[in-house]
C-alpha cells in the first residue's frame, strides 16, 4: 500500500491487520482515527515507511507479537496516548522517525528482544521520550531526546528521556538527551549494560533530577559520557555491583558530579569531574568498597590542590589514589624581543584532559583563539609595534571555565636600517645635474637622511642630489638614514666631476687627400723637369 489514506474512522483504527506478514505501507497518511492509527498483531516483517501517523484516539502505531518490523522515516505525531507501542515484537528496527507531541510516551517498548530504535528525533511527548519496560539486547542509539515531560509537568507529569526497565546485554549509545522534567536517561536492573558516549545535559526538573540515574545495575559499563548541568547529579548509581565508570566528562550539576549509594566493586577511573559543587559523595555499607583509581590512573578533579590521596566526600572514607588535576595553567615569564623577528612565544606549562581552545589577548584586544591539544602552550606574539604590552593567555577547559596568566612583552627595536643596494661612488660631467637613489628596508619609518656636505648637495627620502653647480674634482660624502628609533645606518661615496671631452675626429680621409694631393705634385714637378732637359 503507497500513498493512501487511513483517516477519519468513527469506530476502530486507520489500518488494522492481524497475521499478515511482508505487509509494507509507505507514503500514507493514517490521521484521526477513533482508535489506533494502525494495529497490527502477529504479522512479521512489517515495512512501515515515510508514512504520517497522526491525531487519532489512542497510539499511533500498536505493533504486538509482530516480529522483525521495519518502522523508518515516519512522522508520529499528536496522538491521544503512545506514538509508538510495541509489545513483545523482537528484532524490531525504529529508524530516523520524528515523533512528538503524543499524550503519552513517544516510544514505548515492552519486552523486546534484539531491536534497534536509533537516529529518531523524540520531543514534547507528555511522559518518558523513550520507554523500554523489559529487554534484551537491543540497541538504543543516536537518538536526539529533548523537552519531554513539561506538558502537565506543574501537576505532576515528570518524565525522563529515556526510562529503560529490567534490561540485558543492552546498549545505550551516542545519544543526545536534555531538557527533560525529570532524569536525561534513567534505568532500572539492568545486567551487562553499555552506556556509552551520550551527551546529557539541563534536564531540570523539580528535584532528585540526575543526567544519568542507574539503580540496580550488574557489570555495566558506563564509558565516555558528556554529563552537564542537570538539576541533581550528573550520574547517579545506586544498589549496583561490579558496575565501571570511565572517560566521562561531568561538570556543572547542582548538587554532585557522581554520587553512589550502597555500591559494591564500582571501579572509577579516567573521568573528569569538575565544577559540580561536590564532583564526588559516596555513602556504602560497611561491607562495601569500591575504587576511585585502578591502581596507576585515577580522576581529574577541578578542585584538586595537589594533596594525594584525593577524599571522596561522604561517609565512605573512600580515596582516589592517583588524582589529578582538571585545568592547570603555569605562569609566563616577561619577554622581550626584537621588532621583526619570528617565533617569539609567551612559554606556559599547562595541561587539561580535555581541553577547549587558548585565546592570547594583547591588553584588552583578543588576537588570537587557538585550538589546545591540553599539553604545554606556546602562544605566537609576534607581529607587535615597538611597545610594552600586557599579555593575557586564558586556557580553556572544555566545559568554559578558564584560567588565565599574564605576563609583560616588550618590544624593541636596536637594529639599523639595511640598504637595499649598497652605495657606490658615482661619476658626473661638469654642468649636469647630479642625482641618486639610495634605497634602504626597516621595520620601522625612516625618520631622516643626513648627507655631510650641505654646501654642494641635499637628500631628500633618499634622492642625493645638488645644490650647487659642482666643480671639477672629486667630493667625498658621508651619507647617514635615521630610522624612527634613532639607529642609524652609514655609508661613504665620492662624487667625480669630469669635464666633457671634445669629440674624436676620424682623420683618415684627410691624410688620403693629402697624400693623393702630393703625389700629383710630384708627378708634376717630374714631368716639368723632363721637359726642361728636352728643351736644353
Amino acid at each position: 500500500l503507497t500513498e493512501c489514506y487511513f483517516t477519519n474512522t468513527t469506530t476502530g483504527s486507520g489500518f488494522y491487520q492481524d497475521a499478515s506478514d511482508y505487509t509494507t505501507i509507505t507514503d500514507s497518511y493514517i490521521i484521526a482515527n477513533n482508535d489506533y492509527g494502525v494495529e497490527s498483531y502477529w504479522s512479521d516483517f512489517f515495512i512501515f515507511t515515510g508514512n504520517e501517523v497522526t491525531g487519532n484516539g489512542y497510539a499511533g502505531l500498536l505493533i504486538e507479537n509482530s516480529h522483525s518490523g521495519e518502522y523508518q522515516y515516519n512522522t508520529v505525531c499528536r496522538n491521544e496516548e503512545e506514538g509508538f507501542t510495541l509489545f513483545d515484537s523482537n528484532h524490531a528496527a525504529l529508524v530516523e522517525n520524528t515523533i512528538y507531541d503524543n499524550g503519552k510516551y513517544g516510544m514505548s517498548l515492552v519486552g523486546q528482544e534484539y531491536g534497534v530504535f536509533s537516529h529518531n528525533s523524540i520531543h514534547n511527548n507528555t511522559q518518558d521520550g523513550i520507554s523500554i519496560d523489559t529487554g534484551d539486547h537491543s540497541i538504543i542509539e543516536s537518538n536526539t531526546v529533548y523537552d519531554n515531560g513539561w506538558t502537565d509537568f506543574g501537576v505532576g507529569g515528570v518524565a525522563s528521556g529515556m526510562r529503560l526497565l529490567l534490561i540485558n546485554n543492552c546498549s545505550v549509545l551516542g545519544n543526545e538527551v536534555y531538557n527533560n522534567s525529570a532524569h536525561g536517561i534513567e534505568i532500572n536492573d539492568a545486567v551487562n549494560c553499555t552506556i556509552d558516549s551520550n551527551t546529557v545535559w539541563e534536564n531540570l526538573g523539580a528535584s532528585g533530577e540526575c543526567g544519568i540515574s542507574l539503580a540496580n545495575l550488574e557489570f555495566c559499563n558506563i564509558t565516555s559520557n558528556l554529563v552537564y548541568n542537570n538539576t541533581d547529579n550528573g550520574i547517579f548509581l545506586q544498589y549496583s555491583d561490579d558496575c565501571i565508570v570511565t572517560h566521562n566528562i561531568v561538570y556543572e550539576n547542582n548538587v554532585y558530579g557522581i554520587a553512589l549509594d550502597r555500591c559494591n566493586r564500582t571501579l572509577i577511573y579516567y573521568n573528569d569531574f569538575g565544577w559540580n559543587p561536590t564532583n564526588a559523595y559516596s555513602s556504602v555499607d560497611s561491607t562495601d568498597i569500591n575504587y576511585w583509581d585502578n591502581g596507576a590512573i585515577g580522576n581529574w578533579w577541578s578542585d584538586f590542590d595537589g594533596t594525594v590521596p584525593y577524599n571522596i566526600s561522604g561517609p565512605s572514607n573512600e580515596q582516589d589514589m592517583y588524582p589529578s588535576n582538571s585545568l592547570v595553567l603555569g605562569t609566563a615569564s616577561d619577554v622581550e624581543y626584537e621588532l621583526g623577528t619570528t617565533g617569539n612565544t609567551l612559554f606556559l606549562s599547562a595541561q587539561a584532559l580535555n581541553p577547549g581552545n587558548y585565546e592570547v589577548v594583547v591588553d584588552t584586544t583578543l588576537i588570537g583563539t587557538i585550538e589546545w591539544n591540553g599539553a604545554n602552550i606556546y602562544a605566537n606574539i609576534d607581529g607587535l609595534d615597538v611597545g610594552t604590552y600586557t599579555v593575557t593567555v586564558r586556557a580553556f577547559h572544555i566545559s568554559g571555565h578558564y584560567l588565565s596568566q599574564s605576563a609583560t612583552v616588550t618590544v624593541v627595536d636596536t637594529t639599523a636600517p639595511e640598504w637595499l643596494t649598497i652605495p657606490t661612488n658615482q661619476t658626473v660631467h661638469y654642468g649636469d645635474a647630479f642625482s641618486y637613489l639610495l634605497e634602504v628596508t626597516d621595520f620601522s619609518d625612516i625618520d631622516e637622511w643626513i648627507v655631510d656636505d650641505t654646501t654642494h648637495f641635499s637628500i631628500v627620502d633618499g634622492l642625493l642630489t645638488n645644490n650647487t653647480t659642482l666643480e671639477l674634482g672629486y667630493y667625498r660624502l658621508n651619507i647617514t638614514v635615521v630610522d624612527a628609533y634613532g639607529n642609524a645606518k652609514s655609508a661613504v661615496i665620492t662624487i667625480h666631476v669630469i669635464t666633457i671631452e671634445a669629440p674624436t675626429v676620424d682623420m683618415t680621409g684627410l691624410l688620403l687627400i693629402i697624400g693623393g694631393a702630393g703625389a700629383a705634385l710630384v708627378a708634376i714637378i717630374v714631368v716639368v723637369i723632363i721637359m726642361k732637359k728636352k728643351s736644353g
